[in-house]
C-alpha cells in the first residue's frame, strides 16, 4: 500500500508541475551557425508570447484523474472560464480524451507505458493550454485548439516506442505556440497554424524514423524544426508557409 501511495504522489507531481524542459531549445552540435539563427527567431516569437506562463493561473475548478494499471481510459469535459484538467495513466491500454470550451483553460496528460493516445480538444476562447507527456510504448497524441483561441500553447512531449503527434491550431489564432519533443523510435509530427498570425511551431526530434511537417498560414509565424539523425538513419523536414515576413528553418545532424 505504502508503494502505491508513493507512485500515486509522484504521478500526481509530475501532473500538477510544468516541465521547464519543454522549452529548452536542443541544439545542433556539428552547426553551431544554424543554432544562431533558429534560436533567435524562436526566442523573438517566445518574447511575444512569454512562454506558457498560463501555467501561473489560478483554476477556477480543477479535475484530477488518476489511473494505474490495466485497461485504463478518462474523459474530461469542461466549459466556462479556468477551468483544469489533470489526467494520470500509468501502465497498460491507456487512453485519455479532455474537452474543453471556453477561455484560459489548461490540460495536463500525464502516460507511462502501454498502448498510451491522447485527444485535448480546447476550441472557442483565448489563452488554452496543453501539454501531453507520454512516455514508453505505442504512443499517439492529438491537440486541437481552434475557433477564436488565440494565445493558446500546446506541448508534446514523447519518450520512446511508437511516437506520433498532431497539432492543430487554427481559425483566428493569433500568438500560438506549439512544442513537440520526440525522442527515440517511430516518431512522427505534424503541425497546421491555420489563419495565425505571429505565431510559432517548434519540432525536436533526437533519434529513429524521424518524419516532420509544418504548415502555417498567416503573416510572421515561425517554424523550426530539428532533428538529430543517427548513424545511417534517415529525416524528413517539411515546411509550408503561406503568408508575409514568416520564416523556416530545418537543422538535421
Amino acid at each position: 500500500m505504502k508503494t502505491q501511495m508513493t507512485v500515486i504522489a509522484a504521478a500526481v507531481a509530475m501532473a500538477v508541475s510544468f516541465s521547464t524542459q519543454a522549452r529548452d531549445f536542443e541544439n545542433s552540435t556539428t552547426t553551431p551557425a544554424a543554432n544562431l539563427g533558429s534560436n533567435t527567431q524562436f526566442e523573438n516569437q517566445q518574447d511575444i508570447r512569454e512562454g506558457m506562463d498560463g501555467f501561473d493561473r489560478a483554476p477556477m475548478r480543477t479535475s484530477l484523474i488518476i489511473q494505474l494499471g490495466d485497461d485504463n481510459a478518462a474523459e474530461t469535459d469542461q466549459a466556462g472560464h479556468a477551468q483544469y484538467s489533470r489526467v494520470v495513466q500509468e501502465g497498460d491500454d491507456n487512453d485519455s480524451y479532455v474537452f474543453q470550451s471556453g477561455n484560459e483553460h489548461e490540460s495536463i496528460v500525464y502516460q507511462l507505458g502501454n498502448d498510451n493516445d491522447s485527444i485535448v480538444v480546447q476550441q472557442g476562447g483565448v489563452r488554452n493550454d496543453s501539454y501531453v507527456f507520454q512516455q514508453g510504448d505505442s504512443n499517439s497524441s492529438t491537440v486541437a485548439q481552434f475557433l477564436n483561441t488565440a494565445q493558446s500553447d500546446s506541448i508534446v512531449e514523447q519518450f520512446g516506442n511508437g511516437n506520433s503527434a498532431d497539432v492543430y491550431q487554427a481559425l483566428n489564432t493569433d500568438e500560438t505556440w506549439s512544442f513537440i519533443h520526440q525522442a527515440g523510435d517511430g516518431n512522427e509530427a505534424n503541425v497546421l497554424q491555420v489563419e495565425a498570425d505571429l505565431s510559432a511551431s517548434y519540432i525536436f526530434q533526437g533519434g529513429d524514423d524521424h518524419v516532420a511537417n509544418v504548415f502555417q498560414t498567416g503573416n510572421s509565424n515561425v517554424s523550426t524544426i530539428r532533428q538529430n539523425v543517427t548513424a545511417g538513419g534517415a529525416a524528413s523536414a517539411s515546411h509550408f508557409q503561406a503568408g508575409n515576413n514568416n520564416s523556416a528553418i530545418s537543422t538535421q545532424w
